[in-house]
């Protein structure tokens, strides 16, 4: 019985131990698309305009032929729920009609959020300089109060009135 208990005790913590170094793989399906190729697309473009920018859409579909759908999964183990995005183009005699973009980021999504971040920047460093500013001011003592224009020095060893002692090596002769 006792040899039997050590390697199932064995193979229970290996099993423990091994259960939390479970890799998730990166999925990414569908369509990536480029911020600029869909700030790029418009109404009016031909079909063959949009799958030269946008490319062909992976999923086609067999019952409307006015529709297009881009769609973009991706999973990782960084996110806690998938990056799901979608973009649909209709066309009618040939042309985009109209296009619906569900969280696709297009040119002005990127400037704009570039310029946010800058300014949450330049907030940040602001507030700091101001933070350094009040400490720096706190730190020092008030105006009315009397303040030392010279640091106080440690007294001299040698009384003024002694006259200095000569330096090692030279005559102590009148000169």
């Amino acid at each position: 019985m006792k040899r039997l208990a050590l390697p199932t005790l064995f193979l229970a913590v290996s099993t423990v131990l091994a259960s939390g170094c479970v890799y998730k793989m990166n999925i990414q399906q569908g369509n990536y698309l480029v911020p600029d190729s869909v700030s790029q697309l418009k109404e009016g473009m031909t079909r063959s305009q949009v799958r030269f920018l946008l490319g062909t859409p992976m999923v086609p579909v067999a019952f409307d032929e006015s529709r297009w759908d881009y769609y973009y999964y991706f999973d990782s183990q960084k996110f806690k729920e998938p990056l799901k995005r979608r973009l649909t183009v209709y066309f009618a005699d040939e042309k985009v009609a109209r296009f619906e973009n569900q969280g696709v980021p297009t040119q002005a999504d990127l400037d704009q959020l570039e310029r946010d971040l800058r300014k949450a920047v330049a907030e940040s460093e602001s507030k700091k300089k101001k933070n350094k500013s009040e400490e720096k001011a706190a730190a020092e003592p008030a105006s009315g109060a009397a303040t030392p224009s010279e640091p106080a020095k440690a007294p001299d060893p040698v009384p003024p009135s002694a006259p200095a002692p000569a330096p090692a090596g030279t005559p102590s002769g009148p000169t």
